[in-house]
This record gives C-alpha cells, sequence and structure tokens, in this order.
C-alpha cells in the first residue's frame, strides 16, 4: 500500500502501530492461544471474550490497514487476510469479528475529513456496518434524518462505537440516492437476535434506529464509492482509496473462512496422525485413502489462499487504480467466491471422514464444519452470483447494477 499522505489530515501516536508483515504474523501468533482457549466458550454464550478483542487491540492489529495520518500502521490488504487466516485456524468468530473491524478502519478513510476527525480521533474506535438498512432517510438541515431504521448482519457491534449503514435518501423531488452514513452506537439498540447454526460468538446482531440525524459530513455517496471518488479519497495518497470499494471490502472477511478450514485440516491430520502412531504398515496402508484426501484438500485450501493473496498484493502495490484491468477487477470478487467455496468444500470433505464422534457439540471440528458453513453463505461469497458477474464482464456485457435497495 502507498505510505505517501496526501494531506495534513493528522491523528498520530494514539494507535499502537506495526511496523511490518512479519511483526504482524508474529503478534497475532501470540494471541493465538489465548484466542483458542476464548473460543472453547464462546459458541455458546453466544459473544467473543471482550478481553480478547481488548488484547487485539492493544497489539495494534485493528489498524493494520489504517492510514499512517490517521494513526494506523498503513499495511496492505494482504497481511489483512494472513492475519485473520492466522486468527480463523483457532477461531472462526474471532478471524471475522476481526476482519470486519478492521477493514472498516480503512472503510472510514473514504468519508469526509471531518467525519474522519470525529470518527477515529478515539483511539478505542472500532466500527461495525449494515451495508443494507432498512427505514427513510429524507434531508434535514445540513445533514439527514432516518427513522425506521431496521438491519440485520452487525458483526462485532458488541464492541464497536460507530456503525456505518447503507440506504437511500428520499429527495425532493422523489429520486433517490443511495448512501452509507456513520452512525454513533448511542442512537442505535441492538437486537439481540443472533440465533445460528453457526458463527454464533460474532454477535452479528440486528440493529434498530428509531430516528436519528446525521451531519452531512457523517455521508458518502455510494456513487462515489464505486467512482472511487469519494471526499475522503483526497487526504490519503494510496491507489486503494480511489477504487470502487466494493472490490475492496469484501478482503477483510475472506481470510476467516480460509483459516477454519487450515485449522479443520490441521485439527484432523494432527488427529489422524496421533492414532497412527506407532501402527503397523498394515493399519497405516487401510488409510491410505484418508491420507490421500487430507493432501487433496489441503492443497485446495493452499490454492485458494495464494489467489486471494495475489489478489490483495495486487490491490496493494497499486500506483494509481488504472494499473488494474477492467477484467483483473472483474477477477477479484469471483475469486473471493471461489477461494471460499473451495474451503467450504475441503472443510466439507473432512467433516466426512472424521466419523461419528464429529457430530457431537462438544466437538471442535463440528464447532468448525458449522461456522465454514455459515460463514461461506456470505452474500460476497455466493458462487452463482459471482460467476454470472465475471461471465458477463468476460463476454463485454454491461455489468449487474449495485444497489441498496428499500428493506421495511
Amino acid at each position: 500500500m502507498d505510505m505517501t499522505v496526501a494531506s495534513d489530515l493528522s491523528i498520530v501516536s494514539k494507535w499502537p502501530t506495526i511496523g511490518s508483515a512479519q511483526e504482524a504474523i508474529a503478534k497475532v501468533r501470540a494471541l493465538l492461544p489465548e484466542i483458542e482457549q476464548a473460543d472453547t466458550g464462546a459458541d455458546s454464550n453466544r459473544r467473543l471474550d471482550a478481553g480478547v478483542v481488548d488484547r487485539m487491540r492493544a497489539s495494534g492489529l485493528f489498524g493494520l490497514v489504517m492510514p499512517r495520518n490517521l494513526g494506523g500502521s498503513e499495511l496492505g490488504f494482504a497481511d489483512l487476510v494472513r492475519v485473520a487466516t492466522e486468527i480463523g485456524s483457532v477461531s472462526g468468530s474471532a478471524a471475522w469479528i476481526f476482519g470486519v473491524l478492521a477493514g472498516h478502519s480503512w472503510l472510514i478513510n473514504l468519508f469526509p475529513e471531518q467525519a474522519q476527525r470525529e470518527v477515529m480521533g478515539d483511539p478505542t474506535t472500532l466500527i461495525g456496518t449494515v451495508f443494507r438498512l432498512g427505514g427513510d432517510v429524507v434531508e434535514e438541515g445540513d445533514g439527514y434524518r432516518l427513522t425506521g431504521g431496521n438491519g440485520k448482519f452487525c458483526s462485532g457491534i458488541d464492541y464497536a462505537t460507530w456503525v456505518i449503514i447503507g440506504n437511500a435518501v428520499k429527495k425532493a423531488d422523489g429520486s433517490m440516492e443511495p448512501r452509507f452514513f456513520v452512525v454513533p452506537k448511542t442512537d442505535i439498540e441492538v437486537i439481540d437476535d443472533w440465533q445460528t447454526m453457526g458463527m454464533r460468538a460474532t454477535g452479528s446482531r440486528s440493529i434498530r434506529i428509531d430516528s436519528a440525524f446525521i451531519p452531512a459530513h457523517r455521508s458518502c455517496s455510494l456513487a462515489d464509492m464505486l467512482a472511487g471518488s469519494t471526499p475522503g479519497a483526497k487526504h490519503h495518497s494510496g491507489a486503494v482509496y480511489r477504487m470502487p470499494f466494493s472490490n475492496i471490502a469484501p478482503f477483510s472477511i475472506v481470510g476467516a473462512p480460509l483459516g477454519m478450514a487450515k485449522g479443520m485440516v490441521t485439527r484432523f491430520a494432527g488427529e489422524l496422525g496421533a492414532k497412527l502412531d506407532g501402527a503397523s504398515p498394515l493399519e497405516v496402508a487401510e488409510q491410505s485413502a484418508t491420507l490421500a484426501r487430507i493432501a487433496e484438500v489441503d492443497a485446495h485450501i493452499d490454492a485458494a489462499l495464494a489467489l486471494v493473496i495475489s489478489d490483495a498484493e495486487m490491490i496493494d502495490h497499486a500506483i494509481e487504480p488504472d494499473d488494474i484491468s477492467f477484467l483483473q477487477s472483474a477477477r477479484i470478487p469471483r475469486n473471493w467466491a471461489w477461494a471460499v467455496q473451495q474451503a467450504r468444500h475441503a472443510a466439507n470433505r473432512i467433516f466426512e471422514a472424521s466419523g461419528g464422534t464429529a457430530i457431537y457439540d462438544d466437538q471442535k471440528i463440528q464447532q468448525l464444519f458449522r461456522d465454514i458453513n455459515a460463514a461461506a453463505q456470505h452474500f460476497a461469497f455466493t458462487w452463482d452470483r459471482a460467476m454470472t458477474a465475471y461471465g458477463r464482464a468476460a463476454t463485454g456485457l454491461k455489468p449487474g447494477e449495485f444497489a441498496i435497495p428499500k428493506r421495511n
């Protein structure tokens, strides 16, 4: 990621910073035993221990892709994926929370300077999102009035102090303008409805906003975010701030399912190895199909991760948005979906070979199986949508429109 600062916007020395990719990996690996221990009860409690989140915050990991002039480390999205993958190998929910909250420290930088200062001036700030919030938004004075807002999947809301929401403003002439808004958690009611088969500890609860005034400086048009021409882009010179946000944001969550799949294979292989330790050659030979299965699924996961990392590095190293061609850009969301579905397939093949004991609730491999299948349901990882979108791009057809529909 380009390290050059484009303006005098500066909120420095408030976040612990990380100087290199190697340091980031060392920091996260030092936290893995604690994260894994916390994950043991997190599934049944439907909440990750806040102490683990505090330790990640204190380590500087949440500021991994935050610009330096906001006090962050300004490393790359490839580093974000690698760190999330490490966490995902021991806790899918912790990896998801990390990726979401760390990624949003980049997303806030697309908003006007005043919003960046207001939100990121507090070194404890973490930001959630609901990209498609129901309700009505109208212009009011120097800002907007949101009423009847409701939306699902606000991952990490337990730890966030602000939430970025998406809706459409009803203009005076009756037209609708899709926009994103930054709202303080004090304006939000959290609904405890996160009762799911997997990813239970992400706390991805629904939110409700009965009525809230949102100043104009805490808003950004979807058109600008897709065009890479947001008000905040001029304060950060990296090309990543001038690219369509829809081609960047899911890098924050793709590492979690890839890490879960890797962790599932590692756990299964370790348990099988312990069983076969000291076994006769005949007993080992009888497991040949299972040993081959391990090799095959692990190769699929490695290939999926390598593809995503390659895309992230392309983003990180770009000097100008035009350095990435139209077709290269179209491959990015295709590859997110393909990679996660490969990880899901690999995890399911490992679960098939895990025997009857794997279905018990106290088995970690069962939790990983549930979590990766839940994570793979995310819109960004829907293979039918992703392959169709890429096919349209590859054949020169007009791409489908990204929209934020009204939802009551």
